[in-house]
């Protein structure tokens, strides 16, 4: 038995909340059930004889056009796409099957304004990006819930992720500076549906999914999403990743004005994650893409995500919609890692990488679990005042959200002798753990707000919009005593203009507020607790217009962030304060949907003007005012384009790009530009079976996939893919 796993057979011992062998167990269980319930009631339907009821919400993707979607999957924004004066960009289940991107970041490689960050040491790994040069770990969003759990999302529940960009805290609350982005789950429907895909590829990749929708009566319907999945990366030795799914949910009074969804997201991970290369004078230290800094038989990280969804629809009539929806979730993750190498000694450029050591550190680990429970009651009203007519969007939310944290540290953790050739299985006999840290923090949020789009003219409407949140927030740290609240309260606003010259055209004026509390991600500490949030302002101006029968639709905007005043810590009492200023401007455009009948596109192009305006900060001697934000990369462009040839094949292909980035606030690291091109091509055997081969990264190019101070990590090189879809 390998190191590492006695080493978290024993802390499990220890801690009895995690018993993830025995949850395996249930959930194989589980899983067996529910595929042979599913299959006993498919086989005992007729197909094709049930018709879909349109629910309270408006349908996820417009299935004429899946690639350039007319309406959101959000209730709270039942207003057509070109209403909505904000740039968003839907990325559907059909570009995703394109692509075979398997997770959550890969899909967004799609949207250009995003750059992937690497996690920190010990701390929040999984899903982490900034959106519009600002941070958006904890701009996660599940079907308008916020999803704040440390996990690595994979898409095989999702029917489309939608990003919202610009500031949106009248609708979701605190953080969003950068915009959004929520995910669409897949919800049960009238019709039969039965799908599976079966993947393999090189860096040892094997995957499976399953879609189950099986009608029980007239009124009610059961959905079953199955996933497996094994991988490593390609060109990258020792990281590993392995996740498995289960994600059943039932709906009854489909075809109703009255719908219950109940609904279970069970996700598993067990990963050796991988923290890259370090840096060296300022960029990646220049060695084989392949070379592991962590240690193979200690390094570890195990998640398991639970998430428990109750939801009520009620349409009153053609006037008044209801939603309301309870969610329980929660996220156990317990993680080893060797996040980050410290150069040892004063090496000079003519020095022999072979002759470079290197610290591995303390190797930080966590044991951590984070629940949130949300009670969210939403209500869209359509009525007439006078000549104008409005669309009411309202909504009360609660929630308590907790995040216990237990921290470890390593201590005589073997160094690396030979930066150019790393040793990852040294002998770790010597090395000892101890309790760095035991935290908890307890948060209660409330909100109500309303925004009411009004037609004051046919051509031409006013939005408008106010929230009230209260965040208060208990932080406890029991190995040193101490004990942190918070309790902060905020207005936030919305505003715009939309001018629809056309039936296929819109133009428009938003702006809106948004604010960064100190214990956003659940935490305080002595320096910040007494530092009120952070608040930013939002100016955007663009056209929405749709091309070729509105088959292709265009998107441009010329946008500003200002973070009015970003937290910098005085030099004197090392505390937080509000003497920061940041901005990031710009300009967007994208291009989607079909110019011809067999013809798909999905592009876009982002320019970002990114600084640091005002700050006390400095690193290593460098001041931080003046400097560009971290990890905004001033270019991104994305190209995904497919072609039908006859009725039997596709073919494909994509380009991905991001210009250089630094990776960190002083801008002395700088990462180099992202260059990736992609390729693929299906055959449909007939109307049951498609086999579809894709090949990533077709010129083997280095680049960084996630970045962070202190490592990058490194893409995965040529990797083919060959996948069987099923369909019946």
């Amino acid at each position: 038995m390998s190191r590492h796993r006695t080493r978290r057979d024993h802390r499990r011992t220890k801690n009895p909340r995690q018993k993830q062998q025995r949850h395996y167990k249930r959930m194989g269980q589980t899983v067996a059930l529910t595929v042979a319930l599913a299959t006993s009631n498919a086989m005992s339907q007729e197909a094709d004889k049930r018709e879909t009821f349109t629910l309270p919400q408006v349908d996820v993707q417009d299935q004429r056009n899946p690639f350039n979607p007319t309406n959101l999957g959000l209730f709270r924004l039942p207003q057509p796409i070109r209403d909505i004066p904000q740039s968003i960009t839907v990325i559907p289940q059909e570009l995703m099957q394109e692509q075979a991107v398997t997770t959550f970041r890969d899909a967004l490689r799609n949207v250009t304004g995003i750059s992937l960050t690497a996690g920190e040491g010990g701390g929040a790994q999984g899903d982490n990006l900034t959106l519009r040069g600002f941070n958006a770990r904890n701009d996660f969003f599940l079907d308008g819930i916020r999803d704040q759990g440390s996990y690595t999302r994979d898409i095989f529940n999702l029917e489309a992720i939608e990003v919202l960009k610009g500031p949106s805290a009248v609708l979701f609350g605190r953080g969003s500076t950068g915009g959004v982005i929520n995910q669409i789950s897949k919800i049960p429907r009238l019709e039969p549906l039965y799908t599976a895909s079966v993947s393999v590829g090189t860096g040892q990749l094997l995957r499976g999914t399953a879609d189950i929708n099986q009608p029980l009566s007239n009124s009610i319907a059961l959905r079953v999403n199955l996933m497996a999945n094994t991988s490593e990366t390609v060109d990258r030795n020792e990281a590993h990743a392995q996740r498995y799914g289960l994600a059943p949910s039932i709906t009854f009074g489909l075809g109703t004005p009255t719908q219950l969804t109940l609904s279970y997201l069970a996700q598993i991970e067990d990963n050796i994650p991988d923290y890259g290369i370090p840096y060296l004078f300022g960029k990646p230290v220049d060695v084989d893409r392949a070379n592991f800094y962590g240690l193979a038989e200690e390094d570890f990280e195990e998640v398991m995500v639970n998430i428990f969804t109750a939801r009520l629809d009620h349409r009153f009539n053609e006037q008044f919609s209801l939603r309301s929806t309870l969610r329980y979730s929660q996220t156990d993750r317990e993680a080893a890692v060797t996040s980050s190498i410290t150069i040892l000694g004063n090496p000079t450029p003519t020095t022999p990488l072979s002759s470079v050591q290197g610290s591995r550190g303390t190797r930080p680990g966590r044991d951590t679990k984070e629940s949130i429970l949300t009670s969210q009651t939403e209500l869209i009203a359509r009525f007439h005042t006078l000549a104008f007519k409005h669309t009411l969007s309202s909504g009360l939310e609660v929630a308590r959200e907790v995040f216990d944290a237990t921290r470890f540290t390593h201590a005589n953790v073997p160094n690396v002798n030979n930066l150019a050739h790393p040793e990852v299985r040294p002998d770790t006999s010597q090395q000892t753990e101890t309790i760095s840290a035991r935290t908890s923090t307890d948060a209660t949020s409330f909100a109500i707000y309303a925004v009411d789009q009004i037609r004051l003219l046919p051509k031409l409407d006013l939005l408008g919009g106010l929230r009230f949140d209260l965040f208060a927030s208990d932080f406890d740290s029991f190995l040193n005593n101490q004990h942190f609240n918070r309790t902060d309260t905020k207005v936030n606003w919305r505003a715009g203009l939309v001018f629809r010259p056309t039936s296929t055209m819109s133009y428009y004026f938003a702006s809106g507020t948004s604010f960064n509390p100190s214990a956003e991600s659940l935490a305080l500490a002595a320096n910040n607790a007494d530092t009120p949030p952070e608040e930013n302002i939002s100016f955007e101006v663009g056209a929405k217009i749709g091309l070729f029968n509105d088959m292709l639709g265009f998107q441009g905007a010329l946008f500003r962030i200002d973070k009015t005043n970003a937290r910098t810590t005085d030099p004197n009492t090392l505390l937080m304060v509000l003497e920061g200023k940041q901005r990031v401007q710009g300009f967007e455009l994208a291009l989607t949907g079909r110019p011809l009948p067999r013809w798909n596109l999905f592009t876009g192009f982002t320019y970002l003007d990114s600084k640091t305006l005002e700050s006390l900060d400095v690193q290593n001697g460098v001041s931080v005012q003046g400097k560009e934000l971290q990890n905004t990369p001033r270019y991104s462009a994305s190209l995904w384009t497919t072609y039908d040839i006859g009725e039997k094949w596709q073919v494909g292909t994509g380009v991905f790009y991001l210009s250089e980035r630094f990776a960190n606030t002083s801008n002395t690291i700088e990462v180099p530009k992202t260059v990736r091109w992609d390729a693929t091509v299906a055959y449909q055997f007939n109307r049951n079976i498609q086999l579809r081969f894709n090949a990533q990264n077709l010129t083997d190019s280095l680049y960084y996939d996630g970045i962070h101070p202190s490592h990058a990590i490194p893409g995965a090189g040529r990797t083919f893919i060959l996948t069987g879809n099923f369909r019946y």
